[in-house]
């Protein structure tokens, strides 16, 4: 595996080295394993570069080893870039290459655009979900009487609320949210799910995530649409009280070494919905199973689907 670490020549010392791009370059087959890989070292949105097809004239029966290398790639703070870097590393060498091929991941300066105002310009209010809105504090949604709006602060980190692995979470939500619900949102990142679940109804909130960058904009959102809830940067705390409805929007891989836990926090009645699973990936369903849960309900949106599972 090829791995490249970079820094522009202003050292880090400028306001456009104040974060760092890491990319991996990989083929198009691997993209979905590497954006799994990607979400699940903190990332909550991911840049996708290169469509993939050969080039024109090329013969797919005999020539599918020439298609077009794939980029994907996260922004995050200039600090976190070599650690990450290592991470990134390491779970590709061992979910990656065995399976796609070798990988290249490399760190840069982030370019000297302000590329989280360039972002920011492009996102006007959208629905997410029938009934439920999000919008940016400068663009008002046309919601219609009776629609849930959001007010959420776009940045590159936490994504707008669009994303599959969201929007998954979000139709289940609707379906298994209960009137003064007690609410867990495990991994909270923007906030959106722990603030829809409010609006929709819940009673209690606590949120969890280990960035903190996370924890800031998830408090964020919460101040925006005039919510409060217990927000702290952490893991699930073990002995806490139970909860009626679990959110945990992690990944697949992320997921799997806190389907216990999670059995345990959600009270006899509860419910959990598990996003960031892709739609291939029928192992986690033994898993959760051997975790005593059962799956009660599951929906899909491209390669990525969510689940709401209650105890076995």
């Amino acid at each position: 595996m090829g791995s490249t670490i970079a820094a522009s020549s202003d050292g880090y010392g400028t306001r456009s080295a104040e974060f760092a791009r890491l990319s991996v370059q990989c083929s198009p087959e691997a993209v979905d394993a590497v954006a799994e890989i990607l979400r699940e070292v903190g990332a909550y949105g991911v840049e996708i570069l290169g469509d993939g097809d050969l080039p024109p004239g090329d013969d797919l029966l005999v020539a599918p080893a020439m298609s077009r290398p794939s980029e994907v790639a996260i922004y995050l703070p200039a600090t976190e870039g070599e650690r990450t870097h290592g991470q990134v590393l390491a779970l590709c060498a061992g979910r990656v290459e065995p399976y796609f091929g070798p990988v290249e991941v490399a760190v840069t300066a982030a370019p000297t655009v302000d590329w989280v105002d360039e972002y920011r310009r492009s996102v006007k209010a959208l629905r997410v979900v029938p009934g439920i809105w999000v919008e940016p504090p400068w663009g008002r949604a046309q919601a219609a009487p009776g629609e849930l709006v959001l007010t959420i602060m776009p940045g590159a980190a936490f994504g707008f609320g669009d994303h599959p692995t969201t929007v998954t979470c979000l139709r289940l939500l609707k379906r298994w949210l209960r009137p003064a619900d007690d609410v867990i949102d495990l991994g909270s990142g923007s906030g959106i799910l722990g603030a829809a679940a409010l609006k929709l109804g819940a009673g209690t909130l606590r949120a969890y995530d280990l960035d903190a960058l996370a924890v800031e904009a998830t408090r964020d959102t919460l101040r925006r649409n005039g919510l409060k809830a217990y927000v702290r940067q952490g893991t699930l705390p073990a002995g806490g009280r139970h909860a009626d409805l679990i959110l945990a929007n992690i990944s697949g891989w992320g997921l799997r070494p806190w389907l216990t836990p999670l059995r345990r926090a959600v009270g006899p009645e509860g419910r959990l919905i598990l996003g960031g699973i892709l739609r291939e990936d029928r192992d986690f369903d033994g898993e959760l199973r051997s975790a005593g849960l059962t799956t009660i309900d599951e929906t899909a949106d491209g390669d990525w689907r969510a689940i709401a599972a209650r105890l076995a």
